[in-house]
C-alpha cells in the first residue's frame, strides 16, 4: 500500500538470495540467517562483525566499449586509457568484441584495486577509525582498527555503470554489422564519433531493430550475464591490502549520469553525453515488453553471484496499479522477481506529468519522494539531469 500510494518505500530484498550470498562469502549458517544490508543493497554479516564495506570504485562499462572500438584510446582525449585490444575493423563476430570488453574491464578494475590498496594502507596509518573500531566485533580482540582488518569479515565494493548499454551495443553491432551487413565497423565508428550527426535514420535503426536488455530476450540477456558474471568472478578472487575481499555489485547509484557525460554515442542508439542505464535496470525507456519481461531479464543475471547484490529500479504509472488489483499487481511482480532469482527491487509509482510539474514548480512539490538508488530523495532537490533520468525510466501500466 505504501508503494501504491507513491511513497517509494520500502525496498524489498530476497531472503534466500541474500543468505546464499553470505554463505558464498564464507559466512557460517548462523551468519547467513543474520544478514543485514549495508549501504544500498549489499548483504553483509550481521551482529556488528563486518566493517563498513568501503566503496573502492566504479568501472564505466559504456566507456569500456568506446575503448574497444578505438583500440584502447579514449576518443575524447586521444589518450591511451585502456589496453590495446586490436583494430576493431578486424573483429569478425560478437564473441571477439565480448572478449575484448572483458580484457578492458579487468584492466580497469585492476587499476582501481591497485589504487585502493595504496589508499587503504595510508588510511590505516594516518586516519584509523578508533570509535567505529571499538563498537565492531573483532577489532578489540585482534588489536586492529577496521582499516587494518580488525573485524571478523572485511570487504570493499567494486561498482559498475552502463552494463546494459554494453550488452545492447554488442548485440546491435552483431546484427547491423556482422549479420545484416548494413554498415562496416569503420562506418559505424565514424557515425558514433560524429554523435549520429546527419545519421538519424541509422540511430533509429540501432534503437529499434536489435533487441534490448529488459524485454526477456535471451540473446541480449545472455551477453549481459556473461560479461557481468565474468567481472564478478574476477574481482571477487582479489584481496585488498588488509586481507579482505572485493565484492562486485551491479550498482551505479546516480553515477550513471556523470559517467554518461564522458561517453560518446554508443551503438545501442544512445547519444553522446546521455546517462547510461541505472544500476542493474535496463536502459531507461528500452524495456517495452511489460514489467514481467523486465523482471525476468534482470533476474536472469543471477545476482546470487554478486557479493554486493544488484540494485533494481522499477516504475509504474499510477493508472496501472489502482485499487485492490493494483496491490495484487505490485505484490505479484515482487514475488515473481524473487522466484526468478532476483535479489533486490524498489518501485516508484509516479507518472511523468507529476514529475514534469515538479520540475516546473518545485515549491508545490517539495514533498515528492522518489527512489534513486538504494536511497530515497526529494525529487525537487535532485540535479536536473538525475531528474530527467528518472523521468526517462519506463512507466509500466501494470499487467504482464
Amino acid at each position: 500500500e505504501m508503494i501504491q500510494s507513491g511513497m517509494a518505500n520500502p525496498g524489498f530484498f530476497n531472503e534466500r538470495i541474500c543468505s546464499d550470498i553470505i554463505r558464498a562469502k564464507g559466512g557460517t549458517e548462523a551468519e547467513a540467517r543474520d544478514w543485514v544490508i549495508v549501504g544500498c543493497t549489499q548483504p553483509q554479516f550481521g551482529g556488528g562483525g563486518t566493517d563498513g564495506t568501503p566503496d573502492a570504485g566504479y568501472v564505466n562499462f559504456g566507456k569500456v566499449l568506446e575503448l574497444v572500438l578505438h583500440n584502447g584510446v579514449d576518443p575524447a582525449t586521444g589518450k591511451q586509457v585502456g589496453i590495446k585490444t586490436g583494430d576493431p575493423s578486424d573483429f569478425k563476430c560478437k564473441e571477439e568484441i565480448i572478449e575484448a570488453s572483458k580484457k578492458q574491464i579487468v584492466y580497469l578494475y585492476d587499476k582501481i584495486i591497485e589504487g585502493f590498496n595504496i589508499l587503504q594502507v595510508q588510511q590505516a596509518l594516518r586516519l584509523p577509525a578508533i570509535f567505529a573500531s571499538l563498537v565492531m566485533d573483532g577489532c578489540i580482540e585482534n588489536g586492529k582498527s577496521v582499516q587494518e582488518g580488525g573485524t571478523r569479515h572485511n570487504s570493499a565494493g567494486l561498482f559498475s555503470t552502463g552494463t546494459a548499454n554494453l550488452a545492447d551495443s554488442i548485440i546491435a553491432i552483431d546484427e547491423i554489422i556482422f549479420n545484416d551487413k548494413i554498415l562496416t565497423m569503420n562506418e559505424l565508428i565514424d557515425i558514433l564519433d560524429k554523435n549520429f550527426e546527419g545519421e538519424e535514420r541509422i540511430r533509429q535503426l540501432l534503437l529499434n531493430k536489435p533487441p534490448k536488455f529488459g524485454n526477456d530476450n535471451s540473446k541480449v540477456d545472455k551477453v549481459n550475464k556473461e560479461i557481468v558474471t565474468y567481472a564478478a568472478e574476477y574481482v571477487q578472487k582479489k584481496h585488498d591490502s588488509r586481507g579482505g575481499i572485493f565484492d562486485f555489485t551491479l550498482m551505479s547509484q546516480s553515477m550513471n549520469v556523470p559517467h554518461g557525460q564522458v561517453v560518446g554515442a554508443t551503438p545501442d542508439g544512445r547519444l553522446a553525453g546521455q546517462p547510461l542505464n541505472d544500476n542493474a535496470s535496463p536502459m531507461m525507456g528500452r524495456d517495452i515488453s511489460g514489467p514481467t519481461a523486465t523482471i525476468k531479464s534482470v533476474a536472469s543475471l543471477e545476482p546470487v553471484h554478486f557479493y554486493d547484490g544488484a540494485l533494481f529500479n522499477l516504475r509504474f504509472d499510477p493508472r496501472g496499479v489502482q485499487g485492490e488489483k493494483g496491490i495484487e499487481t505490485i505484490k505479484g511482480i515482487i514475488r515473481a522477481f524473487f522466484n526468478e532469482g532476483g535479489q533486490h527491487i524498489q518501485i516508484n509509482v509516479v507518472d511523468n506529468k507529476t514529475l514534469r510539474k515538479a520540475q516546473e514548480d518545485p515549491e508545490s512539490y517539495r514533498g515528492l519522494v522518489v527512489r534513486v538508488a538504494g536511497y530515497m530523495a526529494y525529487f525537487t532537490e535532485l540535479d536536473k539531469q538525475v531528474q530527467d533520468a528518472l523521468i526517462d525510466r519506463t512507466a509500466h501500466l501494470g499487467g504482464c
